[in-house]
């Protein structure tokens, strides 16, 4: 091995532990403020999902580009997702009900559309990017979105939780999915 090939994969090594030390101490930042808003607004149970969190937004910031943009979207809307008041998931359940009572309903295809319809907008918001980069960033986004709406899926029931966090992966991919489809068949062909 040449002097010049040690020299470029040290020089590589040192980039990417640059990268990644930046992405870990960017994620502890932003994983202890979603801890602080999720134990909020959830409660204790969200602490649980910090190093899901942590270990996604390390890996975006680890890469960084497409990725972290589309997962900075999903992020975005992922925490709207974690401040909507349970109610809002649990539709047809009377406000102060007991699930130990039975009274309680499970709303999981409620769940599913709310995650669906908020997966399209976070599509639709990644639009706007390039088209080289849309499917990076959609797959980030799908990251983000789910990493950050983790702890309100927790606090759901199961059918429940499963049915918000496959519609927030559904809905980010399939417009994602169609976007990327539609720029290869304008492309002129070669």
């Amino acid at each position: 091995m040449t002097a010049y090939e040690l020299s470029s994969r040290a020089a590589r090594r040192a980039y990417e532990g640059a990268r990644l030390r930046r992405g870990l101490l960017r994620a502890a930042s932003l994983g202890a403020l979603f801890g602080a808003v999720a134990l909020a607004s959830i409660g204790r149970g969200a602490l649980a999902w910090l190093p899901v969190f942590a270990g996604v937004w390390t890996l975006l910031e680890w890469r960084g580009g497409a990725l972290l943009r589309g997962g900075r979207v999903g992020a975005l809307v992922g925490a709207l997702v974690a401040l909507m008041p349970m109610s809002v998931f649990m539709s047809c359940c009377r406000i102060g009900c007991s699930m130990a009572a039975g009274v309680c309903c499970n709303t999981s295809r409620a769940c599913a559309a709310i995650g669906a319809l908020v997966g399209l907008g976070v599509a639709a918001l990644l639009a706007r990017l390039p088209a080289r980069d849309r499917s990076r960033a959609t797959f980030g986004a799908a990251l983000g979105v789910v990493a950050t709406a983790l702890p309100r899926c927790a606090g759901l029931m199961v059918g429940e939780g499963a049915g918000l966090v496959l519609g927030l992966v559904a809905g980010t991919a399939a417009v994602g999915v169609v976007g990327v489809v539609v720029d290869r068949l304008r492309q002129p062909a070669a």
